[in-house]
């Protein structure tokens, strides 16, 4: 008895469904877990660290493109050693479009930032990158964000790179 076609049959039995747009509307909210890397124009202020965080969003389809709208909030230990200081908060506004992708949905991210510091004075800049959330379950998601942040003011140019992981229930 020849198994192969059998295996076979099991194995593509067993891969997640394609995600449609209308899989993934509605709203939605999760934690976030990642890092930082902070570049400054000057070099001397460059610096590092992890956060986590909460999210919260709305996603809407239209001709099987996803947009949505999501708020997030992190509590930082982002360390700029030279500065003798770390940046505490970042709270970011975000707007986001997507396209069904094999069994998730990709998305470019664009939006607003302000990050705190008790020891700096609060940062405000824009946002783009990408994201990757794939549902599992009735009302879950689990995903990955790469965000660029650019912050400039009369002194310095400051480039973040965050990188996060992120858990989530859908309504």
């Amino acid at each position: 008895m020849n198994l192969k076609p059998l295996l076979i049959g099991a194995m593509i039995a067993g891969l997640p469904a394609a995600v449609t747009a209308q899989d993934v509307t509605g709203a939605y909210f999760g934690i976030a877990a990642g890092g930082s890397d902070i570049d400054v124009n000057s070099g001397a202020l460059d610096g590092d660290g992890p956060s986590v965080g909460i999210y919260a969003g709305y996603n809407f389809a239209a001709n099987g493109v996803i947009y949505g709208g999501e708020f997030d909030f992190d509590s930082n230990q982002y360390e700029v050693p030279a500065a003798g200081a770390t940046v505490d908060y970042a709270t970011r506004l975000k707007a986001r479009v997507g396209v069904p992708v094999g069994p998730g949905v990709a998305y470019g991210v664009g939006g607003f930032i302000l990050a705190t510091s008790d020891q700096l004075d609060d940062g405000r800049g824009y946002l783009y990158g990408v994201a990757y959330d794939m549902p599992f379950g009735d009302s879950y998601h689990v995903g990955a964000e790469i965000l660029q942040h650019e912050f400039d003011d009369d002194v310095l140019e400051v480039g973040v790179t965050t990188f996060k992981v992120r858990v989530g229930f859908n309504f």
